[in-house]
């Protein structure tokens, strides 16, 4: 018996090479049409998904079809593999100990497309509620969606692992045993967590807010166990620790009703009592005559006798707080001032010195 002979008859017995052809051929066009299925089934997806789940929304039904197609898709994939190696006609002792191995490692691969499953089903809540349209909300709802999908990786590991053939009973009371220790080490990032936990449930601000905390001022992008995420107006990204967040004093501009706005102008010592007077009385005017000026806070008075200038104060609130639209309002208040001083025949004040030589 020739080497070829001997290789043949460990791989298939005695079998008759005609039909080992045709096992091996039957074998391959059943993976190519599992794999042919998947493809159609990833095409579909979306017309699928909108008739088996009827939704009605684009958001909701693009969630579902980013869930569900790549783990239907392995899923039909692996089964086609298994099933395509359990169809080739090796002989009986490869054949035990090869359906031994794929039956393991297709269980495997159910539990972790399971768990990727599980996991995409925990991502996509934020399209399927109601309450995460709303800013405070979604911030919370992206910290327990976090959880969550921390939690279902931790189980499908866990699962993934006994059936392997690890202890994972021996694993968690190793991991109980261990707790003193590693809380210990992980003091900042329980702090941090339970900090973390504190904001969103007193909710001093959420996702998308206008922000200031310890000289650091930005819009928040994001929150997570460890940190807040702060995008600054100089585009640059801060990560502040949530323990920072709880301790330190929290300023919310988006949760301005009003908008604070103080103008200090002076005019020179040449303007008369009357002139001083009028300009006041018509710069609160014509404050006045703007909607969007709360009417009852408009103040502006003579307020100092500065060293070159006599000083002006203009104060009042605007229901304008966003950025652009607050300093397109305080130009045009701007422009208006520079109009009534200039109609009452007086000017602007700039630093002077005066000396008088005996």
């Amino acid at each position: 018996m020739n080497i070829i002979d001997n290789i043949y008859f460990k791989l298939f017995d005695s079998q008759d090479p005609a039909g080992v052809i045709i096992g091996i051929v039957s074998a391959i066009a059943v993976l190519v049409l599992f794999k042919i299925f998947a493809v159609i089934i990833s095409k579909n997806a979306k017309f699928i998904a909108k008739k088996i789940f009827r939704a009605k929304n684009e958001n909701i039904e693009n969630a579902i079809v980013s869930t569900i197609t790549k783990p239907i898709n392995y899923f039909i994939s692996a089964t086609g593999i298994a099933v395509a190696i359990t169809m080739l006609p090796f002989s009986i002792a490869i054949s035990t100990v090869l359906n031994l191995y794929v039956t393991k490692i297709y269980r495997l691969a159910v539990v972790a497309l399971l768990g990727m499953l599980a996991v995409g089903a925990v991502d996509s809540v934020q399209y399927h509620s109601r309450l995460f349209t709303e800013s405070e909300n979604k911030t919370l709802l992206q910290f327990f969606i976090k959880i969550a999908k921390a939690i279902v990786i931790f189980l499908t590991v866990a699962i993934l692992l006994k059936e392997v053939g690890f202890d994972v009973t021996g694993l968690i009371t190793s991991l109980g045993l261990g707790g003193v220790v590693l809380a210990l080490a992980a003091q900042d990032t329980a702090s941090n967590l339970f900090s973390g936990i504190v904001i969103l449930f007193d909710k001093p601000f959420a996702v998308g807010d206008w922000i200031s905390v310890s000289g650091m001022e930005g819009i928040v992008e994001e929150m997570s166990f460890r940190s807040c995420r702060i995008r600054t107006f100089d585009n640059a990204l801060i990560s502040v620790p949530n323990s920072k967040l709880g301790s330190d004093s929290v300023t919310n501009w988006t949760k301005m009703n009003v908008r604070k706005t103080r103008i200090t102008i002076g005019l020179v010592y040449s303007t008369k009592k009357e002139t001083l007077q009028k300009v006041c009385d018509e710069i609160k005017a014509n404050l006045a005559k703007y909607d969007s000026i709360k009417k009852d806070n408009i103040m502006v008075w003579f307020d100092n006798f500065n060293a070159s200038s006599l000083d002006i104060v203009i104060q009042y609130h605007t229901y304008l707080t966003g950025a652009a639209d607050f300093f397109a309002l305080k130009q045009e208040i701007q422009y208006m001032i520079m109009d009534v001083v200039e109609s009452n025949g007086t000017d602007f004040a700039f630093n002077t010195q005066t000396i008088h030589i005996s």
